[in-house]
């Protein structure tokens, strides 16, 4: 008889822990921790490279949650995601997500709303971009002329701004791409600094061409992304929720300090799913929001994750405006763990400034913080979003999935 035994020893040596009992194990090594699911805004680009980084570091599973992360597109939103039932945690604007939560049933259990578990993004990085040759040098001149405006909350300030100044352009809407202002079809668009702003400058668009107007310059600036909870999940887990915003600022700081090994990934990320991205891209992007996370101190980080209410009731007051909401959820309910002593905020109004030209503070693309012009993309080859972002999209998704 053939004597098997050196054979199943040899097995036994070689056979992984797995197959001997041990515990499966997740990529980041905590299958056995409860699964929390994240959704993010839009697709794979540097927007989201700490929470890359949290989940690759091994800040998530240190904090006691196996994380996966989703990404939204212009057919389902990170909100919707939460709406759902699909993710315990999003990503979204501020206004999105007041819009979102004013619009519940805050009575009925099985419509849960969103709750703010920080503020990441502490300012605007809206933007509002017009062809100088158009005939458009300061905010009064948009009046009659075509605009593209991202739909929904999304560009609520802009919508403010123009109405405290009795400016009526012609609105157009805006989905995945700057496209339509590139083929000169509308007068001025709606961009983020950190993404569109530099995508136009990339197609070869000069930025002495163009006339740009910040909002949160002249008295409209909202904070943007936060990471907010569905309301039914949160009343059992809010502890594992606030550790998990600390183990995502744990993501950003390092990504701070290791930017090139935060771009690596994000490049990774965006590669794996199939989306377009290059490098001096996405460096602009993480540089431009690393700026409006921590501040001007790189030591200043936002890891309290505190909403003013100030800034609550300044967004509230922009979104009633533009007929978003007829009221907002009292600041306490909508951030349970923000300073109680400011959950009062004042809706009275406050002088704006008069808008300006170029503002100063916004200098374009350079040498240094983007590639030389010979780097450039033909100024026909128009950069596109990922394919699922496209003008058949449903608007309201689209404008709450950036």
């Amino acid at each position: 008889m053939l004597d098997l035994r050196p054979l199943l020893l040899c097995a036994a040596l070689v056979t992984p822990p797995l197959a001997q009992g041990a515990a499966p194990v997740s990529a980041d090594g905590a299958d056995s921790l409860p699964a929390v699911r994240i959704a993010l805004q839009w697709s794979p680009q540097s927007q989201f490279a700490g929470f890359y980084l949290a989940r690759q570091q091994g800040f998530y599973t240190a904090a006691g949650a196996r994380v996966s992360l989703l990404h939204g597109n212009a057919l389902r939103s990170s909100l919707a995601w939460l709406r759902q039932g699909k993710a315990e945690l999003a990503t979204a604007f501020l206004a999105d997500a007041m819009v979102a939560a004013a619009n519940s049933d805050t009575t009925a259990a099985e419509d849960p709303r969103p709750v703010l578990i920080g503020q990441l993004v502490r300012r605007s990085n809206l933007m509002l971009l017009a062809w100088k040759d158009h005939g458009i040098s300061h905010l009064e001149d948009l009046d009659g002329r075509r605009v593209s405006l991202m739909p929904g909350p999304f560009s609520a300030a802009i919508r403010a701004l123009l109405a405290e100044h009795q400016i009526q352009p012609e609105l157009i809407p805006q989905y995945g791409t700057v496209n339509l202002f590139l083929h000169r079809g509308v007068s001025a668009c709606a961009a983020m600094e950190y993404n569109e702003f530099h995508r136009v400058w990339q197609a070869g668009v000069d930025t002495d061409q163009l006339t740009v107007f910040l909002p949160r310059e002249l008295g409209f600036d909202f904070p943007e992304d936060g990471l907010y909870a569905r309301s039914d999940w949160l009343k059992d887990h809010g502890e594992l929720a606030q550790r998990l915003w600390n183990a995502t600022i744990k993501g950003w700081e390092y990504a701070r300090d290791h930017p090139e090994e935060a771009l690596d990934l994000v490049l990774t990320e965006a590669k794996h799913a199939g989306i377009p991205a290059n490098r001096p891209h996405e460096r602009w992007m993480l540089k431009h929001l690393l700026a409006a996370i921590f501040g001007e101190h790189s030591d200043a980080a936002s890891a309290n994750g505190q909403l003013s209410a100030r800034a609550y009731a300044a967004t509230a007051k922009a979104l009633i405006a533009a007929d978003f909401i007829k009221a907002p959820l009292p600041f306490a309910v909508f951030c349970p763990r923000c300073d109680a002593k400011d959950k009062t905020p004042s809706m009275a109004r406050e002088p704006r400034p008069r808008p300006a030209t170029v503002p100063a503070s916004v200098p374009g693309p350079t040498p240094n913080s983007a590639p030389s012009p010979g780097a450039r993309p033909a100024r026909d080859s128009i950069p596109r979003s990922p394919p699922s972002a496209n003008a058949d999209a449903s608007p309201d998704e689209s404008a709450n999935s950036r």
